[in-house]
């Protein structure tokens, strides 16, 4: 009501409108494995605008970093809301694998993958336990997941090497009163170990019997041979007749 100085009096009215900020929820992942990425989404509103304190004026954008990230909604009667999310980026487990590379032929190498609590395992043969047996060459993975649910992968190569060549060369017939020198291969880094107790490529023997050797090579691979030597007796020499 307003009156003036004559008294004359007028009367007017406003009508007073309060619009509501708009709703301002933020969602998507908050906690995302390194090296990945999450989407984030302010909430969608017919006029609605949005800014990010990453500049962005999309209603859902992108981050792969750890942080909190804050939104600026407006409505279409120009009230805003702000809301934000802590973003959590959780470390994937440790991954490696133990364990011998290299086998001889013949034989086994046992690999481990890191023995941490909470940890599984999937091994590219199957296998879900955290070490494997393995007998054959080739390149072999793990998957491990820690309690989080983030994986790593890692991988080993195994190979197998051949065994070295085992014959035995030499004389196994001899007659009683002779000797025969049996050898092995020879070969770089080889080392030689016979039944006798001798560790030279060849020895020397002159009495019946079977006689082994073991050979290694530089990869630490072996290989056994063995030979069976026989002893003829000699055949009994006497001269009958006059010596006269």
């Amino acid at each position: 009501t307003v009156t003036n100085s004559g008294g004359c009096i007028s009367e007017c009215s406003v009508t007073v409108t309060v619009s509501e900020a708009p709703d301002c929820t933020i969602s998507g992942n908050s906690t995302m494995c390194e090296g990945q990425t999450t989407e984030l989404c302010a909430p969608e509103g017919v006029g609605y605008t949005y800014k990010w304190d990453t500049g962005s004026s999309s209603r859902c954008i992108t981050v792969n970093g750890q942080g909190t990230y804050h939104v600026t909604v407006t409505n279409a009667s120009g009230c805003r809301s702000f809301c934000s999310q802590v973003v959590t980026v959780v470390p994937r487990p440790s991954c490696n694998i133990s364990g011998n590379s290299t086998i001889c032929e013949g034989g086994t190498t046992e690999l481990c993958a890191p023995d941490v609590s909470g940890y599984t395992y999937l091994w590219s043969t199957g296998a879900t336990s955290r070490c494997v047996t393995l007998s054959a060459a080739g390149t072999y993975y793990v998957t491990v997941t820690n309690s989080n649910g983030c994986s790593k992968v890692c991988s080993k190569t195994v190979s197998v090497r051949p065994p070295p060549n085992c014959n035995i060369s030499g004389d196994i017939s001899l007659c009683e009163g002779q000797s025969s020198q049996l050898c092995a291969p020879s070969g770089y880094g080889y080392t030689y170990l016979w039944s006798t107790g001798a560790t030279t490529k060849c020895v020397t023997v002159s009495t019946a019997g079977t006689y082994s050797v073991t050979v290694t090579n530089s990869g630490g691979c072996s290989s056994e041979y063995s030979a069976t030597v026989t002893v003829s007796e000699a055949p009994d020499c006497t001269i009958s007749g006059n010596s006269t």
